[in-house]
């Protein structure tokens, strides 16, 4: 605040004013902004009374605008702006003559003529540089644009003698500016002969600035500047001149510093060739021949070009001059210096990356598709390649492909087409493997879906390519004949690229089975025509023997029209096992055997009941549903994509027909205490170490870069098992660090007898006395140092060794094949599975869970776990037969699973996963019951017993099987069990010896299956009939308490929340008296006899005001205890009453009130006993010191000094 002065002095200054100065040289920026921020905060309050500090700070300002260092000029400038911006407008805006008075005054070098001239030099200057930047403070802040004639005059004249050496760009950027904000009269009559001078000179002696000037002249007042101004100097009628492009280019490229970049010519010229539609002929006549010019001087070509076309691409608004844009000059340059992308410093690569970003910003913006095909063609063909997107790594080609109609997806097809039978030896074959691959995926572009003739054609292309010998896809060539057909180079990814084809899946099989016969037909009439010679891997007799058969399999009439839909997934089965004949023979061979048995027994007879795997005493014959599982996990062991693309295609209309079985061969493969490989053994049951592991080696491979798969086996990635597969190697090699139980107790066993035997010959014959070593030879001792290290030794060769890169390679292979054996399970949950076989599934992953916690190496199959688990309790559909299940079977399940696990050994998550399972027990009892005839409804009832028999455990017992969690769930479940359950918990939970954890924990529980009144709601008559022995069993709960006045607080905030959801019930059931309200309020106020806290305090007011009584304070509650002469804390009286032994029962009550009511991990329950701990301790302690005395007793030390 201004001090005010006494009358009759003028007032003093606020020396406030000085701080914010300091702030304005400091090299930060932000703390000179800052500093600019506070001082024009300081000025705007109570203006009126800050005249001094006003004139002292300007004076200053323009001061420091004139500073030696860069820093203070940049802080004063940037003060003098905001200042002068916020004041223009109000009555203390200072005037231009006033402005320039002070510069006169304050930026003057008249008193500096005594020093020498390097600082006079360099004074003059910085002076110039100060006057110039008020200049430009003047203009940018919008004073000039009221200024008068002589104002105006003043700041050109300013200006214009500042323009020497370095200060001229900064001089014209202002004159420039100050362009653009007068008016043409004033621009003619007062600046225009003021830099006339100046400016008119010939093109070679004009700079960027003079050019930018001109720009902004001719832009804002395009008459004012004459034709004959540019004819005389730059020998063209106007500025943007296709004979003076040229020369502008050369001004943008002639620069000696990457920071010249940044001069505001490249935007503003630029942007007016943008405007006035002329930047294609300016980068034709102009910008291409220096991108040409090998011999260009050009320091920094690349990065200007980039520079230029980033800022064009961004101001574009007509698209159709982006193929010219795209120039050769351009995409050669690019492309030269993007194959060495990596040696470029970071910068200049940020820059391609700005430049290619741009490019794509534009596809979306293109309305005309054929220029959307010319932009692609370019980037494709030389001098460009379509290799620049993996040079770059940038998806410039792919995103321009995402952006096609229909009609140009076919067309830029047959670009790539063209590409691939270029017989240019100048593209590379890499080029053309790219180009196959991009074909490939741009046949099933969202776009020409419904263009199934075309993409069957480039499929045959494809066939014809890699599979038989062709030269351009559409004729076929006999071996003799092959010389002009394709390099045996191309012909893997060409094949590749044909079985990636029939990855694809069809909506309907009926389409896919007609998709692929198609193939099948056109590969028949060229074997049947021109035989095994036309193909570049020929068949064998034996193998085109099974295409024979393959062949009459899918062109027999069907018989039986009711198997139409299983006939159909064999024969699509079947046609793909026909093409893997040109991919792996042998296995297609064995395959397509197979399936022509299954089929012969699925039409030769019904198959017996799913679940029977005996006949008559005696071993049934395999169902034909376990041989193809059996197949299929034959297949999926295989390193091809194509089959398990296939698999996962029709395992969903095979699912239906899985047995229990062939449901176990699935799990033996998950089976992971099954320490044998079941990828080491074939069919045949022959041992084969690794010949099925070498195979999958090669899985994680990316074969998009390759393309050298044998049979298309790379997918697009959207499959579970590859995701599996791209986890760390780090976390595959660790360590077991958790052996066998079993391993190492033998281990145990056998160093403790080897340790036996080498001590054999000094154990004494007796126990009676010990080996004294002393008494041991020299012989002795060296036979038994010898024995005791061989003994060691076997144990140090017997303990676990880290595995071997073999023996971790074959691990990974067998985790990644059981990856995929979980994607079938996945796909049967979600398929209408049976309950039977989930029940079945669910018990065996209880059975592994185990295992799999244990050992760090199964992680990935630990989680696939944990997702089945999810899922099954998700199954919204069950393919349910009552004749394979019944719910006298779930009670057995579910006592089974409590007796096993919930009873057994212990592990983390135990409690999770038994939550789920019962869940899942008690959604399958309830589709059984639905399902089942009403004759056998009450059979259900078993499952309500069984949980009734694990709820009394759980109320008595301090470690129940179950815990609270997952009675919480049922109760808010719509399971009809419920009310059996709610019973019994509320005639054995509520009593009185039932300890104070578990009646607060019965009241939560009842307090649940009242929140769920959806099921309430279901049946009301028999919610009305089950709540009336609850009801009851809660009055005579409050009679108790009531005598006993102890309840804790827990269990009071329970009891207060139940009792609410009671009464709401009965609100909406009128008519319908379960409890005596008034009764019940009595008691309610009665065990209100301690503080209560905020929650349960809000239960309890809302309780009040449902049954209309007057809530006590915790201030009245307090007053009457004290007369009473008791005290309670947490609702437990601290007053001691006798037992009948004579001890203090209080201890007892404090103790059950401290017991912590959360679940450990195994559901036992902890407990604080702060007195119990220090009592043992002093126990212990006496024990210590008890011991330390013996045979002290007879000892003395009383006579001791």
């Amino acid at each position: 605040m201004i001090p005010v002065a006494p009358q009759g002095k003028p007032a003093t200054m606020d020396k406030t004013v000085f701080r914010f100065f300091d702030k304005f040289t400091s090299a930060d920026e932000a703390t000179r902004v800052r500093g600019a921020c506070e001082l024009i905060a300081f000025l705007a309050s109570e203006p009126e009374k800050k005249e001094k500090e006003r004139a002292y700070a300007l004076k200053r300002l323009i001061r420091g605008v004139g500073s030696n260092t860069n820093a203070s000029r940049a802080g004063y400038f940037t003060a003098l702006v905001g200042y002068l911006e916020q004041v223009k407008d109000t009555e203390f805006c200072p005037g231009i003559m006033e402005i320039f008075s002070l510069v006169k005054s304050e930026l003057s070098d008249s008193d500096k003529d005594g020093d020498d001239d390097d600082k006079q030099a360099q004074l003059k200057v910085e002076l110039r540089i100060g006057k110039i930047s008020v200049c430009g403070a003047i203009i940018g802040t919008g004073l000039v644009e009221g200024a008068s004639d002589l104002e105006l005059q003043t700041v050109l004249k300013t200006l214009k003698k500042g323009m020497h050496k370095a200060a001229t760009p900064l001089a014209i950027m202002y004159l420039s500016e100050l362009v653009k904000r007068i008016d043409t009269k004033k621009f003619t009559s007062v600046l225009w002969p003021v830099v006339e001078p100046k400016l008119n000179v010939a093109k070679e002696e004009q700079t960027m600035d003079t050019i930018y000037f001109l720009l902004a002249a001719t832009s804002a007042h395009k008459k004012s500047v004459n034709k004959q101004f540019f004819q005389n100097n730059f020998g063209s009628p106007r500025m943007f001149h296709e004979s003076n492009y040229p020369y502008l280019a050369n001004l943008l490229w002639d620069i000696k510093s990457t920071v010249t970049i940044n001069h505001p010519l490249y935007d503003y010229l630029l942007e007016q060739l943008v405007e006035q539609d002329k930047v294609a002929s300016f980068w034709t006549h102009g910008v291409e021949p220096i991108l040409k010019d090998e011999g260009s001087e050009h320091k920094f070509k690349d990065i200007v070009a980039l520079r230029v076309l980033i800022t064009i691409l961004n101001r574009l608004k007509n698209f159709q001059f982006l193929p010219e844009l795209l120039s050769p000059g351009l995409l050669e340059m690019v492309l030269r210096k993007t194959k060495n992308f990596a040696q470029l410093s970071e910068d200049v690569r940020e820059l391609y990356q700005e430049a290619f970003e741009a490019l794509i910003q534009c596809y979306p913006k293109i309305s005309d598709e054929e220029c959307k095909l010319q932009v692609f063609e370019k980037l494709v063909s030389a001098p460009s390649s379509i290799l620049i997107e993996k040079y770059a790594s940038n998806k410039i080609i792919q995103n321009l492909l995402a952006t096609l109609s229909g009609e140009s997806v076919q067309k830029a097809a047959q670009i790539l087409k063209t590409l691939i039978l270029s017989d240019n030896e100048a593209v590379l074959n890499q080029e053309r493997i790219h180009a196959t691959q991009a074909l490939q995926k741009l046949l099933y572009n969202r776009h020409v879906l419904a263009e199934n003739d075309w993409r069957l054609g480039h499929i045959k292309f494809f066939l014809n390519m890699g599979v038989f010998y062709s030269a351009d896809g559409q004729k076929i060539l006999k071996s003799s004949k092959n010389q002009s057909a394709l390099s045996a180079e191309l012909v893997p990814t060409m094949k590749s690229s044909f079985f990636h084809c029939l990855e694809q899946r069809h909506s309907k099989l009926a389409d896919e089975k007609t998709f692929l016969l198609s193939i099948v037909e056109y590969v028949h009439e060229i074997l049947e025509g021109s035989g095994v010679k036309t193909l570049r891997v020929p068949l064998s007799d034996e193998h085109l023997q099974y295409w024979h058969r393959m062949y009459k399999i899918v062109n027999g009439k069907q018989k039986n029209q009711q198997n139409q839909k299983l006939a159909t997934v064999f024969h699509i089965l079947v046609l793909y096992m026909g093409l893997h004949l040109f991919s792996d023979p042998e296995l297609a061979a064995s395959s397509i055997a197979e399936l022509e048995s299954v089929m012969k027994r699925v039409q030769a007879k019904k198959s017996a009941s799913k679940l029977a795997i005996k006949q008559n005493g005696t071993a049934a014959e395999p169902e034909w549903i376990e041989v193809v599982v059996d197949l299929f996990l034959n297949l999926m062991s295989q390193n091809s994509h194509l089959l398990r693309r296939v698999i996962g295609h029709v395992f969903p209309h095979l699912s239906a027909e899985l047995t229990l079985t062939a449901f176990n061969q699935i799990l033996s493969v998950i089976n992971l205490k099954d320490k044998t490989n079941p990828l080491s053994v074939d069919e045949k049951g022959d041992g084969d170490d690794g010949a099925d592991d070498s195979k999958m080696e090669t899985d994680e491979e990316d074969d998009d870069t390759s393309g050298v798969e044998s049979d298309g086996g790379d997918s697009d990635g959207k499959s579970s098992d590859d995701d599996e597969e791209d986890d760390d190697d780090e976390e595959e090699e660790e360590e077991d660090e958790f052996s066998d139980d079993e391993d190492g107790e033998k281990v145990t066993d056998k160093m403790r007898l080897a340790i036996q035997q080498a001590l054999g010959g000094a154990n004494p014959e007796t126990d009676t006395e010990s080996v004294d070593l002393d008494d041991m030879n020299e012989e002795e001792g060296r036979k038994l140092d010898e024995a005791l290290a061989a003994a060691f030794k076997m144990f140090k060769q017997s303990k676990k060794t880290k595995p071997t890169k073999a023996e971790e390679r074959v691990e990974t292979t067998l985790t990644h094949f059981r990856m995929r054996v979980f994607d079938l399970i996945d796909i049967y949950l979600k398929n209408s599975p049976n309950i039977i076989i989930c029940l079945e599934l669910m018990l065996y992953i209880f059975e592994m869970l185990p295992v799999a916690i244990k050992e760090t190496k199964h992680k990935q199959i630990l989680d696939r776990y944990r997702q089945i688990f999810n899922n099954l309790t998700k199954i919204k559909q069950f393919n349910i037969d009552v004749k394979d299940v019944s719910a006298e079977q779930l009670p057995q399940i579910l006592t089974d699973l409590m007796e096993k696990v919930a009873k057994g050994s212990s592990f983390p998550d135990r409690n999770q996963y038994l939550l789920k399972a019962c869940q899942f027990i008690v959604i399958c009892s309830q589709l059984i019951e639905k399902d089942s005839k009403p004759a056998n409804n009450k059979k259900h009832a078993t499952i309500d017993q069984v949980f009734c028999k694990y709820l009394k455990e759980f109320i008595v017992d301090r470690n129940p099987p179950l815990t609270t969690n997952v009675f919480q769930t049922l109760f808010r479940m719509g399971w009809s069990g419920n009310w059996l359950l709610a019973k019994t918990l509320a005639a054995e939970g509520l009593k009185q010896e039932t300890r104070i954890v578990r009646r607060t924990q019965t009241l939560q529980l009842l307090k649940e299956l009242m929140k769920n009144r959806r099921f309430i709601a279901a049946d009301s008559q028999t919610a009305q009939k089950s709540l009336k022995p609850i009801a009851n069993n809660l009055a005579g709960y409050l009679e108790e308490r009531e005598k006993s006045a102890n309840i804790s607080q827990n269990e009071f905030s329970e009891l207060l929340q139940l009792l609410q959801e009671l009464k709401n019930f009965q609100q909406q059931n009128a008519g319908l008296e379960l409890i005596n309200w008034k009764r019940t309020g009595a008691q309610i106020q009665k065990l209100r006899r301690f503080n209560l806290n905020s929650q349960t305090m809000n239960h309890y007011v809302r309780l009040c005001r449902q049954l209309q009584l007057e809530p006590i304070k915790n201030s009245q509650d307090k007053q009457q205890q004290q007369q009473n002469g008791t005290a309670k804390q947490n609702g437990v009286a601290k007053k001691k009453k006798k037992t009948d032994d004579g001890s203090d029962s209080s201890d007892e009550e404090e103790e059950e009130e401290e017991e912590l009511q959360e679940p450990t991990s195994n559901g036992a329950v902890k407990r604080k006993k702060n007195g119990n701990a220090a009592k043992q301790k002093r126990l212990k302690k006496e024990e210590r010191l008890k011991a330390a005395s013996e045979g002290l007793e007879t000892v003395s030390f009383v006579n001791v000094e």
